[in-house]
């Protein structure tokens, strides 16, 4: 997938959800603003996230598979330790069910070749 901000600003999340891999949890957060005219590219197995922090926003998804709700999941927006920039965020009713990220069973699995979200030396 990839993300950009084409109206507003935005903190844009992702969460590393491929099992076996050693970001397993981790999380990162990055600012996306229309002005700058930057995008993010997030890989399959990281879920995605996004704060507004202007009065409004408009963000642009290029996907690489048609949208299927049947496969369509997540975790819990509050299950990972993010600090959100406002205490009462607008989450839809269909987030507010999703799993927290103890109990999600993800389809993703780790590779070694991919090390998103790699903090430290290995």
């Amino acid at each position: 997938k990839l993300v950009y901000c084409i109206a507003g600003r935005i903190m844009d999340v992702v969460v590393d959800l491929r099992r076996g891999s050693p970001a397993y949890g981790d999380f990162a957060t990055v600012e996306l603003h229309s002005k700058w005219r930057a995008a993010l590219y997030i890989p399959a197995g990281l879920a995605h996230g996004f704060y507004v922090l202007s009065d409004h926003a408009t963000l642009v998804y290029k996907t690489t598979t048609v949208h299927a709700p049947r496969y369509d999941s997540g975790i819990r927006w509050d299950s990972i330790g993010i600090t959100w920039p406002g205490p009462t965020p607008v989450v839809s009713e269909r987030d507010n069910r999703l799993p927290p990220l103890s109990e999600f069973k993800s389809p993703f699995v780790y590779r070694e070749s991919e090390s998103c979200l790699r903090t430290t030396p290995q």
